[in-house]
């Protein structure tokens, strides 16, 4: 039997029992509209989350921190002693393989305030090593990454935090900070008890683009500047090359490289994080999550399966006489096998495509009505309307495929049972069966 007749014979079979057809596929709409609504669900929660990720830290940089233990041999003993992060440790970093960039973190000790004119802001202040800016990546709205001394890279929003003291409230038009003198206004307690205030004039060489992360809100000095700020607070030469950086990171070439430098960095006592082995992490969790809420669909396309071997049982019973009469005219089993495997897989088939249609239209209201929802209660907490879009539903391109093809595996499934009772049957016995 060719495919063409094939085809043409199940057409016509399913045309004569288009409400029994119209039923049974109705369980497999149900059930693959819901493993596309499901699934669907838990692939928008993953990308929401991937894409808060990605405003956390960028998925090339590996955070560093001292103050882990390594084991080390000593002989014949072994002993245990604090890993910490000096300058030989940073050397043996950059010697890792894919690793471009190896720079301390260096915050800024006591209190600091930035003066512009009557302006006043407090940004993150952050040491880190000139030499490496070039290979951190940092995109530039306006200037140079060049870092001499007492010369600053600002964050982009480090401007919105800018006050006036007299007026107790943001000022109505954002400075541009681009090449402007700020004051670094730096006060501690004296011996006497009495705040006791240093100011260090810099010049702004370059404002970074935004980022979404913590960059935006951080100004930039170079590492030796930062140290001296810190020695003259403690009141002693602060020396961490020697004693320990608290905090370094660490820039790869490749994201799927951070794993491993992770990994290698960990080996070796000190404690590191990265976003890219979080968004490990949280796909492994999503990937199960996914798998939970597609085989809660798939309870609903199996209860259909059994609908779809019900209707081609029944089916044997009324058409006995014709499969009969097709063995009698020369169709072998494996004929009449076909047919009926056929018809069940194109009952599956059908019902995908309407599970698929249906899932992708209540996804799509769903995602409106909650996303309004949620979009409303944010306004409500503060938030601007124009920054709110949330998306919880987040059809891949595979799904609608895998969802029509299960359907239809699962109807051929569901249908081996009634075709081999009709390959069967005796082509005397079915032609004399009434």
């Amino acid at each position: 039997m060719s495919f063409r007749d094939l085809l043409h014979l199940v057409i016509s079979n399913l045309r004569r029992m288009k409400a029994r057809v119209a039923m049974t596929a109705i369980g497999v709409v149900i059930g693959t509209a819901a493993v596309v609504v499901l699934i669907s669900l838990a692939a928008g929660l993953q990308r929401t989350a991937a894409q808060d990720l990605g405003s956390i830290g960028e998925l090339t940089e590996i955070t560093v921190f001292g103050g882990g233990i390594v084991r080390t041999l000593d002989g014949s003993r072994s002993s245990r002693e604090e890993a910490v992060l000096n300058d030989r440790v940073l050397a043996e970093f950059r010697k890792l393989p894919g690793v471009v960039a190896v720079t301390p973190r260096e915050g800024l000790m006591g209190s600091g305030t930035l003066r512009l004119n009557r302006l006043v802001g407090n940004p993150q202040v952050v040491g880190i090593d000139p030499t490496q800016v070039k290979h951190l990546d940092f995109t530039l709205a306006s200037g140079t990454d060049r870092l001499g001394r007492w010369q600053a890279l600002v964050g982009a929003r480090v401007a919105e935090g800018f006050y006036n003291p007299q007026a107790q409230r943001p000022v109505q038009e954002v400075p541009d900070l681009q090449g402007q003198a700020l004051q670094l206004v730096l006060s501690k307690m004296g011996d006497d008890g009495h705040p006791v205030e240093r100011i260090v004039r810099l010049r702004v060489t370059g404002v970074l683009e935004e980022s979404g992360g913590q960059d935006d809100y951080t100004l930039y000095l170079a590492l030796n500047d930062v140290l001296e700020l810190n020695s003259r607070f403690v009141g002693q030469r602060y020396n961490p090359g020697r004693g320990g950086y608290n905090q370094v990171l660490v820039k790869v070439t490749d994201p799927e490289q951070a794993l491993s430098v992770e990994q290698e960095i960990i080996s070796r006592g000190f404690v590191a994080w990265s976003a890219r082995s979080m968004m490990q992490q949280m796909n492994i969790f999503f990937l199960v999550i996914q798998g939970v809420f597609g085989g809660i669909g798939a309870i609903a396309l199996i209860v259909a399966a059994f609908g779809i071997a019900n209707t081609m049982t029944m089916a044997i019973y009324e058409r006995t006489r014709e499969i009969g009469l097709m063995k009698a005219v020369g169709a072998t089993n494996r004929d009449v096998m076909s047919i009926f495997l056929a018809e069940a897989g194109s009952i599956g088939l059908l019902g995908g495509i309407g599970g698929v249609l249906l899932g992708v239209g209540l996804g799509i209201l769903i995602d409106l009505i909650a996303g309004t929802y949620l979009a409303a209660q944010a306004v409500q907490s503060g938030a601007a309307a124009s920054d709110v879009s949330i998306s919880l539903i987040h059809t891949p391109l595979w799904l609608p495929v895998f969802a029509m093809v299960f359907a239809a595996l699962v109807g051929v499934v569901s249908g081996v049972y009634p075709a081999m009772r009709a390959a069967a049957l005796s082509p005397v016995a079915a032609l004399k069966y009434e």
